[in-house]
């Protein structure tokens, strides 16, 4: 049996995977994505369907950006396979970035619940998908409809984003891991993913894959990389092995 639970990022929706559901789906995955519920999705935190320990299950968590510090616990604890897409353990980095980086974050902070809220998350978004093309349809459906209770939980992931400073609780140490970096993000310091990295290291039993994406940004739009990262979690997890 095999399963995934998804979990988008800041300011994201389950939406975001329709292109990886599809994918999945027509090879026998059971696909379910949690949502944080920010706009006028009503929030939704799935728990996996196959919990016995007498069958071989295969229990995937994806996880994008401040995904992996949004994921359940327990959902992520019981994983046995979890890919981390331009994600962190530490957000702002020590070095000589931080203090842009902070000042960048603190400013998104004081947008929101103001005239300056679309603006801030409008330029979130182009920077999330660039070097690739958003359409302006899809760039306005994350700007509108945020309900007041989504507001809070946007302004509240946003203090976890700035307050992360190490790997979430809950994270199976037997699990595999499979980091995929992109290598145009324009969210994600370097030494931001070289902290991720060095923390999954030492808290693994098992090395963490590496896989570096040309020509994407934050956000993964090309189905060619989704079906490399499947590949990976089909045939290639056993190589992690040490």
């Amino acid at each position: 049996m095999r399963e995934i639970i998804a979990m988008h990022g800041w300011a994201g929706d389950s939406n975001q995977w329709s292109s990886w559901e599809k994918i999945f789906k027509c090879c026998e995955w059971e696909w379910q994505a949690t949502e944080r519920g920010y706009k006028d999705i009503s929030p939704h935190t799935p728990k996996w369907n196959h919990n016995s320990n007498k069958i071989k299950i295969k229990r995937v968590a994806i996880c994008h950006s401040l995904g992996l510090h949004l994921l359940d616990k327990q959902v992520l604890h019981s994983a046995t396979h979890v890919i981390l897409i331009n994600s962190f353990s530490r957000f702002i980095p020590s070095g000589k970035e931080n203090r842009t980086i902070k000042l960048a974050l603190n400013w998104m902070m004081d947008a929101i619940n103001t005239p300056n809220e679309a603006p801030m998350l409008r330029k979130f978004h182009v920077k999330a998908y660039k070097p690739n093309y958003i359409d302006s349809e899809s760039i306005e459906s994350n700007l509108i409809n945020i309900s007041d209770p989504g507001r809070v939980r946007l302004e509240n992931d946003l203090k976890l984003l700035i307050n992360s400073d190490s790997l979430p609780t809950g994270l199976n140490t037997h699990a595999k891991v499979l980091i995929v970096n992109s290598e145009e993000d324009y969210i994600l310091a370097n030494q931001t993913k070289s902290k991720l990295a060095e923390d999954l290291r030492k808290h693994l039993e098992y090395l963490p894959k590496i896989i570096n994406l040309q020509d994407e940004g934050h956000s993964i739009t090309k189905i060619e990389n989704i079906k490399k990262i499947k590949h990976w979690l089909e045939f290639d997890h056993a190589k992690n092995m040490v």
